[in-house]
């Protein structure tokens, strides 16, 4: 039963090249694309700074910083 489970999880793994274009970034996707790593599931430091001080987040790469996110990403250095 575990191995069956486990064979599904790995199918439904989602790739850039399996990304909807409707979710796409309008930079173009990338390794430091916000977009792209949140789709595969990996790790935005953006995110867990702006989760942590209760802001919003970005949409995509061309989104410009708020004043106070940009505090947030400053205090955290």
């Amino acid at each position: 039963m575990i191995s069956h489970y486990n064979k599904i999880i790995t199918m439904m793994k989602n790739t850039v090249s399996n990304m909807p274009t409707s979710m796409m970034c309008p930079c173009g996707g990338g390794q430091s694309c916000i977009v792209d790593r949140r789709f595969v599931g990996d790790y935005v430091h953006e995110d867990e700074v702006f989760t942590n001080n209760g802001l919003p987040l970005r949409k995509n790469c061309f989104n410009k910083f708020y004043k106070c996110q940009e505090k947030a990403l400053e205090n955290f250095m």
